[in-house]
């Protein structure tokens, strides 16, 4: 008996010193949703429909890593899958876009990782300077020990009606409607709507060199064999802790030969303040196929300047200013330029500040943050009061939020006046692995008129 124990040991080792130690995280999340969404087909503004939502939403999300040094293999996916329980689909077809039961596969892809390199194959995310999106293919990526490197993608971008795609990563300007369209074989629609959108990319880079880091790319995006995208980008860091600071990031249109996405920082950190200048251009990302790409391809320039107070004891203070310019090249022939232009009419900047205090003792935080504007989209106040507290050791946490806007907007009637709202979310900790969360919100306003919000979330983690 004992001879047979010794050899059952001795297999039992050679397996696991064969087998590569390995571990899986699995994440749930279950939402119970309740609120509402504003009608646009079949509505007028004085006669608002506001359409219910009452909805049940899964996120589960599947990881898999090894257990040794530098972890390199793994898997990471997340899926939604929700369906709309107070929203007929007759309702649903009053707002494009809207579904009634559906699936996201949010990403899923295998990673391998040794040295400095990194590949990734399947669903992911993608974000720098030039955009956010989700794509469908590999991506490769090399950076040597004196910190130059190399980076290729290519696959498919993820749209709104490819195999459970979500819109969200698309670009704006896509016509969702015409699934609707599409659907009723309504002549005209848009049938690239569904088309396979290839794309693909590549960057030079430059990771953590005395401080430095940067990159140098190139990204375009076909459908139906015409260029939907085509960007190049730049990015640059310099930062060694407290001290001097910078940031500067450029995204390029080249099918109109314009900068779309501009941002450059300026920061200087101390123990007791700091100090940052920004210039920023904010331009939205439409699809090539969309007439606003052509005829509201209008940009937002603004600069920012912010001090930030750091004393000693609880309390944190910030006061920033900043300026906008909305810029407003509309075609002379349209009726809205002779408004846009007309003497008195308001101006295109539009220009002022804000001022904040924080503060946090033991288990009690608050905020309190106050913005004035005045110029493009007239005055608008805005004030903001938060506050929370964690009780249980931090098992049971309770934050809300006031929010007070004051808005006179002479271009839009129904930006006028005071808007409310409320919030109040509090978290419990079961266990290590599990959480219940209850949000509450209430919105007055003159546009929508009053809108609730209800959230019931439900947080499972496990590790395996």
């Amino acid at each position: 008996m004992a001879q047979a124990q010794a050899v059952g040991l001795m297999l039992v080792l050679m397996l696991a010193q064969a087998a590569s130690a390995s571990a899986f995280q699995i994440e749930a999340r279950t939402e119970a949703q309740a609120y509402q969404i504003r009608a646009w087909r079949g509505t007028t503004p004085d006669d608002v429909v506001l359409l219910p939502r009452r909805r049940i939403v899964q996120y589960l999300g599947l990881n898999a890593f090894e257990l040794v040094t530098g972890q390199d293999l793994g898997f990471e996916s997340n899926l939604r899958v929700f369906a709309d329980l107070g929203l007929p689909r007759g309702e649903a077809e009053k707002v494009d876009g809207l579904r009634t039961e559906d699936a996201d596969l949010l990403h899923a892809f295998a990673r391998y990782a040794r040295g400095g390199f990194e590949g990734r194959l399947g669903r992911q995310l993608y974000v720098d300077s030039m955009d956010i999106m989700a794509f469908d293919g590999l991506r490769l990526r090399y950076v040597s020990r004196l910190g130059l490197g190399a980076e290729i993608y290519g696959g498919l971008w993820v749209r709104g009606a490819g195999f459970l795609g979500s819109s969200v990563y698309q670009p704006d300007g896509t016509r969702e409607s015409d699934s609707r369209r599409l659907e009723q074989g309504v002549a005209g629609a848009d049938d690239s709507l569904d088309a396979l959108a290839p794309t693909y990319g590549a960057k030079l880079l430059l990771e953590d060199v005395k401080g430095f880091s940067g990159s140098v790319g190139y990204r375009k995006s076909m459908v139906s064999g015409k260029t939907d995208l085509e960007r190049a980008g730049a990015e640059f860091r310099y930062g060694r802790g407290l001290g001097l600071s910078a940031l500067a990031g450029l995204d390029f249109d080249l099918l109109q030969m314009k900068p779309a996405q501009v941002r450059a920082q300026v920061r200087l950190d101390k123990t007791q303040f700091a100090v940052s200048a920004e210039a920023l251009r904010f331009t939205p990302v439409f699809s090539a196929d969309s007439i606003w790409y052509y005829f509201a391809f209008a940009p937002r320039d603004e600069g920012r300047v912010r001090v930030d107070f750091y004393p000693v004891g609880p309390f944190r203070f910030y006061v920033q200013g900043l300026a906008s310019l909305y810029h407003t090249n509309i075609n002379d022939s349209l009726g809205i330029a002779d408004a846009v232009d007309a003497e008195g009419a308001p101006s295109s900047v539009n220009g002022g500040g804000s001022v904040g205090v924080s503060m946090r003792r033991g288990s009690l935080r608050s905020a309190l943050d106050v913005t004035y504007r005045r110029g493009y989209g007239g005055d608008q106040l805005w004030v903001d009061l938060t506050g929370g507290y964690s009780f249980d050791r931090g098992l049971l946490d309770v934050d809300g939020r006031i929010s007070v806007a004051n808005v006179d907007d002479g271009f839009n009637p129904l930006l006028q006046g005071n808007f409310l709202g409320a919030q109040l979310w509090a978290s419990r900790a079961l266990s290590q692995a599990a959480r219940v969360s209850l949000v509450l919100e209430q919105n007055v306003n003159s546009f929508s008129h009053s809108d609730t919000k209800v959230f019931f979330l439900f947080d499972l983690k496990a590790n395996l």
